[in-house]
């Protein structure tokens, strides 16, 4: 079994050398690894990683999703590990992650702990949160950086749908679950999650627009209960961008959200 790594990487240079250190720190080493970049900045590896890392330059600002979708377009492997260029993995991950898959699994989640300047602190864990339901109104823990997948479920599941940031990685994932296809989890594989305050691969007007694509996706298959929390969401984002509209009052989704919790 083959594993190739896929990292999208966007105009945040200052990151991505210690990500790509814990990339070839693993224990079991990855047969692949491709770093796309989508950002408007030329890119330009440490001498370290030069030979060892295949670059590819598509579309600048075309997306995380559709970086992804080309990383794994290309990939060899027989299975894919997607890794975010802001975030790092533990010595085992690809160890802990590829032994599961060599047993028959074909989609592996693990968990996130947040890097918090040097604290590492618990951050979220997908382990026994991960059914229809749950995805249909919160994320437990899926991210691009802490899923591992064979690459023929992968397209067959169509990719990271790229309407739908910052639930392109939930919507994968529910997609394999609504076709019956299961997904392993490892509780104590650690995922380490960078919160900063840098550039992100998908600010808050993209996250606001891409719940919404997300509820017209899934709407037929939401409770209101579900459509509810994603609205809230939805408005939170929002008005982190700057844009205080919103289809309903905050004060009325509130109030709706209290009486069917």
């Amino acid at each position: 079994m083959k594993i190739s790594v896929i990292i999208p990487t966007c105009d945040r240079p200052e990151y991505l050398p210690e990500t790509l250190r814990s990339v070839f720190a693993q224990s079991r080493k990855p047969d692949e690894v491709i770093v796309v970049n989508n950002g408007k900045l030329p890119l330009k590896l440490e001498s370290e990683f030069a030979s060892r890392v295949t670059v590819y330059d598509i579309v600048p600002y075309a997306g995380a999703a559709q970086a992804r979708n080309f990383g794994a377009a290309v990939a060899a492997g027989d299975y894919l590990a997607f890794l975010d260029d802001d975030d790092l993995w533990n010595r085992d991950y690809l160890a802990n992650a590829g032994e599961l898959c060599d047993r028959g699994a074909v989609c592996v989640l693990s968990r996130l702990d947040a890097l918090r300047g040097e604290k590492i602190e618990q951050f979220k864990n997908p382990d026994s949160k991960l059914t229809v339901e749950n995805l249909l109104a919160f994320n437990p823990g899926i991210t691009g950086s802490n899923i591992v997948i064979a690459k023929k479920i992968f397209f067959e599941a169509k990719g990271f749908d790229p309407k739908l940031p910052p639930s392109e990685d939930k919507s994968l994932v529910l997609e394999l679950l609504l076709a019956a296809i299961p997904v392993g989890t490892l509780p104590d594989n650690q995922v380490l999650w960078r919160d900063h305050s840098g550039v992100r691969l998908t600010n808050h007007a993209k996250m606001a627009e891409g719940i919404y694509q997300f509820v017209r996706k899934y709407s037929s298959r939401m409770s209101f209960k579900q459509k509810i929390k994603n609205w809230l969401k939805i408005y939170h984002y929002r008005k982190k961008s700057g844009n205080k509209s919103a289809v309903f009052p905050l004060a009325v989704l509130k109030v709706l959200h209290r009486i069917i919790s």
